[in-house]
């Protein structure tokens, strides 16, 4: 299957950025990443994934739990 001509038909504005929920989770990532302490990516990673595997919840929710911690004041351990 070529997709040149299905390139070819979409804006160049639609290729180079993400919509929907995949917007939705790389601003989720980068607000998560700007207020994470420093050295401490890992561990906020992990806390996201405890809660999508522990919680249940959805890679997007997870982020927004522990952006919400990170702002009340919570410090991941390293």
């Amino acid at each position: 299957m070529e997709l040149d001509p299905l390139r070819a038909a979409l804006p160049s504005s639609s290729l180079a950025q993400p919509g929907g929920v995949t917007a939705e989770l790389a601003q989720a990532r980068t607000k998560l990443r700007e207020s994470a302490p420093p050295n401490r990516w890992d561990a906020v990673m992990a806390e996201v994934t405890r809660l999508q595997v522990d919680q249940a919840m959805s890679p997007l929710a997870a982020m927004r739990a522990v952006q919400a911690k990170l702002a009340s004041g919570w410090q991941p351990r390293a």
